[in-house]
C-alpha cells in the first residue's frame, strides 16, 4: 500500500514531537486494531500464513512492562485473555538488549501458536532480519529452519509453538486497510492511511544502510552530471532570451543543488521567478525525478499569477532515458521556453498542458 499523502496529521505531529516517532506509531496501531475488528483480522492472517493460528484477537494492549522490566510495545490477547502475540514497532532504532530474547522468554510455551512479531521499513529487513536471529540464537534459541515470503520473514522456536517473525509497515497496513475496505470498515481505512504516511515519511528521512555497491563511481557522476545540466540549461534559455539570472545568486542547499532564475520573456520584461535544480526531497517523492522547477512569490510575478498561467507551483522536468548530454540539455531547455512562452504570455493555447510531457505527472 502506498499513499501520496505523506503530509497527514499524525505524520505532521510525529514529525513536531520529534524523537517520538516509534512511540506515536504504536499508540496508533494500537488505537486501530482495538478498534477494528477487520485490522485484528487482517492480523490474524498473516500469522497464519506461518503456521502461527493464534485463533481469534480479542483485544490488544499497548506499554506492557515485562516482569524483567521490559517494555513490550504491544500485546495482542485471545477470546481467553490469553497473551498469544506481542509485537514490537521499529523504525531505525537499534535493537535493545532485551530484544528478542526476553520477548521469546514471555512468549506462552504451552503448546498452543503464539508468536513475536517485529514490524520495520520495508528497505531495513534485510539487514535486521539476519540480527533478529543472530540474537535470538545467541540467547540459546534454537530456530527451525526459515522462511521468507515477499515482506514476510520467519523462524519456529524449535521444540515449541513459537515463531519469531518480522515484516514490514507496508505489508501490514496494506493487510489491514485491504480487509478494512473489503469489510466496510471506513474509518478504520482511515487511520491506517494516516499511521502509513507517518511511517512512508519516517522512511524517506531515515538513513538507509550502507551497500558496497554504492561506493562505485556512477553515484558521484551522477550527482555531478545533474549539477552541469543546470548551469547549462538555465545558461542556454538566457542566452535565447527565456530566462534572466541578473542579480540573482546561486546559494548551496542542503536539499540539493539549484539555482534562482527569471522564466519569461527578455523582450516583454515578463519573468516570473523560480528555483530550478536537483532536489533530494522531491527526488525521495513520488515523482521519482531529480530535476525540478519550483516557482516562488516575487516582486516580477505574484504566486498565484504564476500558477494562474502554468496551472502548478512544482514542476518535475522527466529526462529521457538513454539519451546522450546533448539531447538531454536540449530537452530540459526545450521545457523551460514552453513554460517562458505561456508566463510571458506569447502563447496562450488552453490545452498546452496535455501537450507538455513534463506536467503530465506534475
Amino acid at each position: 500500500m502506498t499513499t501520496n499523502d505523506n503530509n497527514s496529521l499524525l505524520a505532521h505531529l510525529a514529525y513536531k514531537f520529534s524523537g517520538q516517532t516509534e512511540t506515536t506509531a504504536t499508540e496508533a496501531l494500537g488505537y486501530i486494531l482495538s478498534r477494528s475488528e477487520a485490522a485484528r483480522n487482517a492480523l490474524r492472517d498473516t500469522l497464519k500464513t506461518v503456521g502461527a493460528d493464534v485463533g481469534p484477537i480479542a483485544r490488544v494492549q499497548t506499554e506492557v512492562i515485562g516482569k524483567k522490566m521490559e517494555r513490550i510495545d504491544l500485546a495482542a490477547y485471545n477470546d481467553a485473555d490469553e497473551e498469544r502475540v506481542l509485537i514490537e514497532a521499529k523504525f531505525w532504532a537499534s535493537l535493545t538488549g532485551n530484544q528478542p530474547s526476553e520477548y521469546l522468554n514471555r512468549l506462552p510455551n504451552d503448546g498452543k501458536p503464539s508468536a513475536l512479531l517485529f514490524v520495520a521499513p520495508e528497505m531495513r529487513l534485510e539487514t535486521l532480519w539476519p540480527h533478529i536471529r543472530a540474537q535470538a540464537e545467541k540467547s540459546e534459541f534454537a530456530l527451525d529452519g526459515g522462511s521468507e515470503t515477499g515482506d514476510l520473514r520467519t523462524a519456529a522456536i524449535a521444540g515449541s509453538e513459537r515463531r519469531l517473525m518480522l515484516t514490514s509497515w507496508r505489508a501490514m497496513l496494506g493487510a489491514m486497510a485491504s480487509r478494512a475496505s473489503v469489510d466496510g470498515d471506513s474509518a478504520a481505512e482511515r487511520d491506517i492511511l494516516q499511521l502509513n504516511a507517518l511511517c512512508e515519511r519516517e522512511d524517506s528521512a531515515a538513513f538507509i544502510p550502507l551497500k558496497g555497491n554504492e561506493f562505485g563511481p556512477e553515484v558521484p557522476r551522477r550527482l555531478r552530471d545533474l549539477r552541469h545540466l543546470v548551469d547549462a540549461a538555465t545558461n542556454r534559455v538566457e542566452a535565447r532570451g527565456f530566462a534572466s539570472t541578473r542579480g540573482l545568486k546561486i546559494v548551496p542547499q542542503a536539499v540539493g543543488y539549484g539555482r534562482y532564475l527569471r522564466l519569461g520573456s527578455k523582450a516583454k520584461g515578463v519573468w516570473a521567478q523560480a528555483w530550478l535544480g536537483v532536489s533530494y526531497v522531491y527526488w525521495l517523492s513520488m515523482e521519482g525525478q531529480p530535476l525540478w522547477l519550483d516557482f516562488i512569490n516575487s516582486k516580477d510575478m505574484a504566486l498565484k499569477d504564476v500558477v494562474e498561467k502554468i496551472g502548478y507551483r512544482r514542476i518535475p522536468l522527466y529526462l529521457p532515458i538513454g539519451a546522450e548530454y546533448e539531447s538531454v540539455l536540449e530537452e530540459v531547455a526545450g521545457m523551460l521556453e514552453w513554460l517562458a512562452d505561456r508566463i510571458s504570455g506569447d502563447v496562450d493555447d488552453a490545452d498546452w498542458k496535455s501537450a507538455w510531457p513534463g506536467n503530465a505527472k506534475a
